[in-house]
């Protein structure tokens, strides 16, 4: 996700890939993006926006748990579209088939979760999403979500010294790890990290990670937003960090308010002028077209500051 290298274009190396290279994807076997380089951020705070990408009806609808009103489904290209932001981290459980695939043709970076928090969710995902790197040329990362099985309980109870349990071993993790530095080309390994797992057993694993995205489940914990970002970097005080942003209050089970939006919003402001956070990940694309305060304050936020440079 976090590329510094200069973007190649060479459409010559797309000829006669197959039909799917005119959505810019590449035949499975096929090595044409192997070596592609990907675009460096701009200096412009837009470029470096991210927005969670969940398929419709994961979370809204009658029998949701987390009381999201039910609207039209949306793709995850769509949601991004409208919000105005280039990049997108495809966040989902099964594997697609070729056709899902071409909402992404122009998408500016994409990353992909290698695991939904446990560890037979990434032994069912690894092997697809590491053959998509050589089909979709703007696939720069990938993630690990809801990491660490540690919550506000376990860590009041816990008396334990070493790393904190999680989806995979330090074994796995040190040889994913090796993986990545042993591909073609450069991926960006991210793990999700919330508030409230802020404590020294999360530190063994950064050593095997490129970027951290930090999130605040829970409303009412915005209040804390200060505090809560100094805790993490005496935790993780050199990552590059991809601040998360909800557009509801998944902890609450209710709509976020317009206030606590506008907080995060500014603090992740300062933040990112402060040169203390590589950009932002708003959460998530099914939520845009359910006529959100915090949805339609983030977009109006976007386009007054996207193109402000630090």
């Amino acid at each position: 996700m976090i590329n510094r290298r200069e973007f190649l274009k060479n459409a010559s190396v797309l000829t006669g890939a197959g039909a799917l290279t005119a959505w810019g994807i590449l035949p499975y076997g096929c090595s044409c993006s192997a070596n592609a380089n990907f675009p460096a951020y701009e200096n412009k705070l837009r470029d470096r926006l991210w927005m969670w990408g969940h398929d419709s009806g994961v979370y809204d609808g009658p029998n949701g748990v987390y009381n999201i009103p039910l609207s039209p489904s949306i793709s995850m290209a769509d949601g991004i579209k409208y919000m105005g932001i280039p990049n997108v981290c495809v966040i989902r459980h099964g594997i697609p088939d070729d056709d899902y695939l071409t909402q992404f043709k122009e998408v500016k970076r994409i990353a992909w979760t290698l695991s939904m928090g446990s560890n037979e969710s990434y032994h069912t995902l690894k092997d697809y999403v590491f053959k998509l790197r050589d089909r979709m040329p703007n696939l720069t990362g990938y993630f690990l979500d809801d990491f660490f099985r540690l919550s506000a309980k376990s860590l009041a109870d816990s008396n334990s010294a070493g790393p904190a349990p999680a989806a995979l071993s330090m074994e796995e993790m040190k040889q994913l790890y090796d993986e990545t530095l042993a591909y073609k080309r450069r991926l960006d390994l991210s793990i999700v990290l919330y508030t409230h797992q802020l404590h020294p057993s999360i530190q063994p694993v950064m050593k095997y990670v490129d970027v951290v995205s930090l999130w605040i489940w829970t409303g009412a914990d915005i209040q804390m937003i200060e505090d809560n970002f100094k805790k993490y970097r005496s935790l993780v005080p050199d990552k590059p960090t991809l601040l998360g942003i909800y557009m509801w209050d998944f902890g609450g089970k209710k709509e976020l308010s317009q206030d606590f939006m506008v907080k995060q919003l500014d603090y992740a402001h300062q933040l990112y002028q402060e040169g203390q956070i590589e950009g932002l990940i708003f959460h998530c694309t099914p939520l845009v077209n359910k006529n959100l305060q915090a949805v339609e304050y983030a977009k109006e936020w976007i386009a007054k500051h996207g193109d402000e440079k630090r």
